[in-house]
């Protein structure tokens, strides 16, 4: 693997220390960014390409530690090393409790910090091929052609301007005294003619007869013969392309490897041309569904994003997919397509009439939902599904091809935070789609489930946790299979939680974004979000609750009645807003060999669970649910 060079943000309280961890590790070819206070730090978070963040437990008014907890909460992909000193055990306790990679003793030696540095490199390049490895493995089992995958791919529909792009790109991987691409003038033709060349390209053939074509490998993307390269383009159903390059050096493993990603990714460009040429010919609505289709659906996104950044408008995009779309298409595609009818109308009787819908794949569907945030979107989300669950029809349809009603999955990206362009906000949807269909709330089948008993589900009872000697603690498997990449158990103390509290406020007040805010169970978190409430009442438009069994008038107009029995050991922070999502549901431990106060701990930043329980507990207590700006 090649080395990784890091994006490093340090957070110090000393200068010194600042100045001596930005010249060890730029000696070392990372590139090292400075915030003097947790403020900026937030602030330069907010970018999102930081890969290690080196965090001072000695920051005054313990900011330490709460940027920690606000690292580990909202952004899991950062690694997070924290500088102490061995007067600061407590501290140092609390933050390996939320997770964070390392611990560095101060005073700083260099050879300590590259030890813990190259610690998250190593970690992040095993990731990063991990990835590698699993998206090679998922090329080769999904659909090439998808009008998503196209969209960030490309910007040109042109089937002539894509030809004369990939040549480009394959001329860059290597020397070449000629090359040519040539593509089918048209659907079913046994001959290829020549679209686009490079370099002495017009001396290799106009066209490729049937001969030359039948003796491409349909097995192998990238062959080697007489001194030539053939690519061969291969489509899901036919040959999509076929190219000739005449390399002026031997073909070495990296670059035939680089021709084979450029194959695939140009495979799906040129079916996604050719797609797309089709829909324009057939007008802007699929007849079909009454959708849009992507070719309109592109265009309005791209006139949203330049409105959006004149006037730093929010929108957001979402793709919605459901179980077995892939395999009724194979199976039974009449019951498909009366299905997809459906789910469209559901989706086009759910929206406002300026949200815009397009029908981009048999198995999906996009959403354009303008001057519209997080919030907003998770209440489309449960129009839309209250639209499908109450579709006669459909549920007859479904029950009989799957035994039941399957899930829907919603995938968000919102405009500015996720991307600034239309083919990262689409991946990022689709990537977050994929996440809600595998993340512990599906897992786990809590949707739908009363909210405490979603709760007991996620922390079971006192006999699924066994406390070591060691004070550790061993869970029953029906525990660990609520873990997840941002969800997981935790041993905390007690005395975190108001820090937790209060960080969750500043947070939202800094963003100055819409949410809910619910705790229960502990005197000092309620008290903390309730100061931190008082004093940023009218600055933020976030609301804050606490549960509690008891009434009275000590938590005012912040307190929540709930039956004292639900509460009975229980400890909660439940929070949405614009931001996400962030959930803790905890148990005191009662265990001689524990020094301090502790508690067993889930805590998750997942948008589905934190979404699915907040839903189930404003419906249990009849309140009237989050607007999104």
């Amino acid at each position: 693997m090649i080395r990784k060079e890091l994006e490093v943000l340090v957070v110090a309280a000393d200068e010194a220390d600042a100045t001596f961890a930005t010249r060890v590790l730029e000696e070392q070819g990372d590139r090292v960014s400075v915030a003097p206070s947790v403020p900026d730090a937030v602030g330069r978070l907010g970018r999102g390409d930081v890969d290690v963040a080196l965090v001072s437990l000695s920051l005054p008014h313990g900011d330490g530690l709460a940027l920690v907890h606000h690292l580990r909460a909202l952004y899991p992909m950062v690694d997070v090393i924290v500088l102490t000193t061995p007067q600061d055990l407590e501290e140092s306790s609390h933050a390996m409790a939320l997770g964070v990679l390392q611990t560095v003793i101060r005073p700083l030696t260099g050879d300590a910090l590259l030890v813990a540095v190259d610690r998250a490199r190593e970690r992040r390049m095993l990731l990063d091929q991990r990835a590698r490895l699993d998206a090679e493995a998922r090329s080769g089992r999904k659909r090439t052609a998808t009008y998503a995958r196209c969209a960030a791919f490309i910007a040109e529909t042109d089937r002539d301007i894509v030809a004369s792009r990939i040549l480009e790109a394959c001329s860059q991987e290597l020397a070449l005294r000629a090359g040519a691409l040539y593509l089918p003038p048209h659907l079913g033709a046994r001959a290829f003619t020549r679209s686009a060349s490079v370099g002495d390209g017009d001396a290799l053939p106009r066209a490729l007869e049937p001969e030359a074509l039948d003796e491409l490998d349909p097995t192998q993307a990238v062959t080697v013969a007489d001194g030539r390269i053939q690519i061969a383009f291969l489509g899901p159903m036919d040959l999509a392309a076929a190219a000739v390059l005449v390399p002026e050096k031997k073909l070495t493993e990296a670059q035939e490897d680089a021709l084979t990603i450029i194959a695939s990714l140009g495979t799906a460009s040129l079916e996604a041309a050719r797609k797309v040429d089709a829909i324009a010919r057939s007008g802007i609505k699929d007849p079909e569904t009454s959708a849009y289709t992507f070719a309109y659906f592109g265009d309005v996104a791209g006139r949203e994003i330049d409105r959006a950044a004149r006037h730093g408008r929010r929108f957001a995009l979402v793709t919605i997919t459901f179980d077995g779309a892939e395999r009724l298409e194979r199976t039974a595609p009449d019951v498909q397509r009366r299905i997809r009818r459906l789910l469209t109308e559901s989706v086009l009787a759910a929206v406002r009439d300026s949200d815009v819908v397009a029908r981009v794949e048999d198995d999906e569907l996009f959403l354009l939902l303008p001057e519209t945030a997080l919030l907003g979107v998770l209440g489309a989300r449960r129009r839309v599904e209250a639209r499908f669950a109450a579709q006669q029809e459909l549920q007859e349809l479904l029950t009989a091809e799957h035994g039941g009603p399957p899930a829907l999955h919603f995938g968000v990206a919102v405009y500015p935070f996720d991307g600034t362009d239309l083919g990262t906000l689409l991946r990022k949807s689709r990537d977050r789609s994929d996440q809600s269909r595998r993340g512990p709330w599906r897992r786990l089948e809590l949707a739908g489930q009363p909210f405490f008993e979603a709760l007991d589900r996620l922390m079971g009872t006192e006999d699924d946790v066994v406390v070591r000697p060691d004070g550790r603690v061993s869970l029953h498997g029906d525990l660990t299979a609520a873990h997840d990449q941002g969800a997981h158990h935790a041993l905390l103390p007690a005395s975190i939680l108001p820090r937790l509290a209060r960080s969750l406020v500043s947070d939202a007040r800094r963003a100055g974004v819409a949410g809910v805010i619910y705790a229960a169970g502990d005197e000092r978190m309620g008290e903390a979000l309730r100061s931190a409430m008082d004093a940023d009442a009218g600055r933020s438009p976030v609301r804050g609750w606490i549960l509690t069994g008891e009434r009275g008038d000590d938590l005012g107009r912040r307190a929540l009645v709930v039956p004292r029995e639900q509460l009975e050991g229980r400890v909660l922070l439940l929070a949405l807003t614009e931001l996400g999502g962030y959930v803790l549901s905890a148990r005191r431990l009662d265990a001689p060999n524990l020094a301090e106060p502790t508690m067993l701990v889930y805590h998750a930043s997942d948008l589905d669970m934190a979404d699915g329980l907040v839903t189930a507990l404003q419906r249990t207590y009849h309140l009237q649910p989050e607007v999104g700006q």
